[in-house]
Order: structure tokens, then C-alpha cells, then sequence
């Protein structure tokens, strides 16, 4: 719960840079064209810190948590701290955090799901935070181009969304107190508890033919037959033998 409400937040001021950053950029004297290389910075930055958020998350001492939890405040820190910028350097430098920042934020989310919730319910989880997702981000962007027609300045917009992203974050830090509050057998079953199945077994069994002994029964002479063929039920019995030894 605590996750799907760390989300809609976080997604609520995750567009504003991206909508708003270049506009914020030219009324503080940077050329348009500089202006707009910045969504260029935070893109590029952006997908460098996926694939070295993906490295580092893969080693099993590493808090997939843990590193979210500082990519969101960073992301704080960074959306926050853009209307104090006023030279190109410094929205570069902004640019430059903020889209690493934002990298692990969202290449982390499946491995978050799976090590609070289990394997099992990873895609029913994922598929409702994608929706608290795009609702918060169609809200996200429209409430703070309103914000920025009733105050005429790009200052506020940006606060609030950096507002946004400080709820994210504590929430966020929240939730593996309320993972540890969880009743024992509601919580996920990891892998490493699992018995694990040993495979050579399982394959010299298959190997191992199924040998069958035959066991020869003598049966009675039906009491409806002839008096010949009573009599000559025990050569025929032994006769009968003989074939199906003989067959074996």
C-alpha cells in the first residue's frame, strides 16, 4: 500500500522537469537551443543510470529498497533545488542528477515488488501501480502548468513538485517497517526456502528399468468340462507350463 502511495506522488512530479524545465530555463536568459539540450542531459544520464542501477541491484548484498529510496532523494533534492539554478552550469548540473536519479526510481520497481510481495504477485502489483502511475501522472503535469498561471512564475511548480517527490520518499522509507509488521505466513515465500529437488535422482530412477517377475498360477479343470479332459488335465497343465516357461 505504502508503494502504490510512494508512487502516485513520485509520478505526480516526475513530468513536471520534463514539461517545464526548458520554459523555466529561457525566462532565466539561456538560449533556446541550450534550453532544450537539457531534456537531451537527463535523457542520456537517464538511460546510463539504468544500466548501472540494474549492475548494482544484482548483487545480493545490495537494498533494492535501500537504492530507490536514495534515487528519490536525490530526485528531491534536484527538482527542489531548480528554481535556485540561474546559470546554464547549474541546470546542467540539475539535468545531470535528476536523471540518474530517476533511472533507479523506475528500473527498480518489478525487483521491489518481488522482494516485498513475492514472486506470486508480481504481476497483479505491477499492473496496479502502472495504473496509479498514469493517473498520477496525467495530474502531475496539468496541476502545475494551473499552479504556474496563478502565480506567473515557474518557482512554485517546481516546489510543490519537489514536495511531491519528499512525500514519495517517505513513504517509501516506510514500508519496510510495515513489511516487518506483516503476520509470518502472509509474507512472500523466497526462493532460498524452498527444498531444493534433487535432479540426478530423479534421472537414475528413470534410468532404472521396471523388471517384472511372472508368477505361473495352476488353475482347476472347469467342473462343466468332459471326463476325458478331466482326465487329461494334468498333462495338459503341465503342458501349459512348459509353454509359458518356454515363452519367458
Amino acid at each position: 500500500m505504502l508503494i502504490g502511495i510512494s508512487n502516485v506522488f513520485g509520478m505526480a512530479g516526475l513530468y513536471v522537469p520534463f514539461v517545464y524545465l526548458v520554459d523555466a530555463a529561457v525566462l532565466d536568459g539561456i538560449e533556446q537551443n541550450s534550453a532544450s539540450f537539457l531534456l537531451s542531459i537527463i535523457g542520456i544520464t537517464n538511460t546510463v543510470g539504468r544500466v548501472a542501477c540494474g549492475y548494482v541491484a544484482d548483487f545480493p548484498w545490495v537494498n533494492s529498497l535501500l537504492l530507490n529510496n536514495i534515487c528519490l532523494v536525490i530526485s528531491t533534492v534536484a527538482v527542489a533545488a531548480t528554481p535556485l539554478c540561474h546559470t546554464y552550469t547549474a541546470y546542467i548540473i540539475m539535468s545531470v542528477f535528476f536523471g540518474i536519479a530517476i533511472s533507479g526510481y523506475i528500473s527498480l520497481t518489478s525487483i521491489i515488488l518481488v522482494d516485498l510481495l513475492g514472486l506470486d504477485k508480481l504481476t497483479n502489483a505491477f499492473g496496479l501501480l502502472i495504473l496509479f502511475r498514469g493517473a498520477a501522472a496525467i495530474v502531475g503535469s496539468p496541476l502545475a502548468g494551473a499552479v504556474y498561471d496563478a502565480t506567473n512564475s515557474y518557482a512554485i511548480p517546481f516546489y510543490m513538485a519537489g514536495a511531491f517527490f519528499a512525500i514519495s520518499t517517505i513513504t517509501s522509507f516506510m514500508a519496510p517497517a510495515m513489511k516487518r509488521c506483516v503476520a509470518p505466513e502472509d509474507q512472500p515465500m523466497h526462493p532460498e526456502a524452498l527444498t531444493p529437488i534433487d535432479e540426478d535422482e530423479e534421472e537414475e530412477d528413470e534410468d532404472d528399468p521396471i523388471t517384472m517377475v511372472p508368477r505361473i498360477v495352476e488353475t482347476c479343470p472347469s467342473p462343466m468340462g468332459h471326463p476325458e479332459e478331466t482326465l487329461q488335465t494334468p498333462h495338459s497343465n503341465n503342458h501349459e507350463v512348459k509353454q509359458i516357461e518356454s515363452v519367458l
